[in-house]
């Protein structure tokens, strides 16, 4: 296995690849097997790090330089899921409340919420 200094490597397939250009990759969904299993190897092989999926937390896989970002990358999703949960749980004017207490602007909050900020 030749691993170049900046941590890119072929051996282990295109998807490692593809991971160690771009740093991490967060995996919501369903992964093929194959696929799977060459991430494995390259975890094993300390080539890619990996962060488990941990209730709203995403699993990560990550380039081992990159972990802290990878964290970043989770923390956003997740605190993103709970104010997904928290917006349909909560009525408008609770919402409202929350920002008002927060220190944040309903309307800017519910602009950017669009794109429209």
């Amino acid at each position: 296995m030749t691993v170049s200094p900046n941590g890119y490597t072929d051996d282990f397939g295109p998807n490692v690849a593809n991971i160690l250009m771009h740093g991490s990759r967060k995996i919501v969904g369903r992964v093929p097997a194959q696929v799977r299993s060459e991430l494995r190897a390259a975890v094993k092989a300390g080539v890619l790090g990996h962060l488990r999926k941990d209730g709203l937390l995403p699993e990560m896989f990550f380039h081992p330089a990159h972990k802290n970002s990878a964290i970043e990358v989770r923390q956003r999703q997740a605190a993103y899921a709970i104010g997904c949960i928290a917006s349909v749980m909560a009525s408008p004017a609770q919402v409202r409340e929350g920002i008002e207490a927060s220190g944040g602007d309903p309307l800017a909050h519910a602009l950017a919420d669009l794109g429209l900020e």
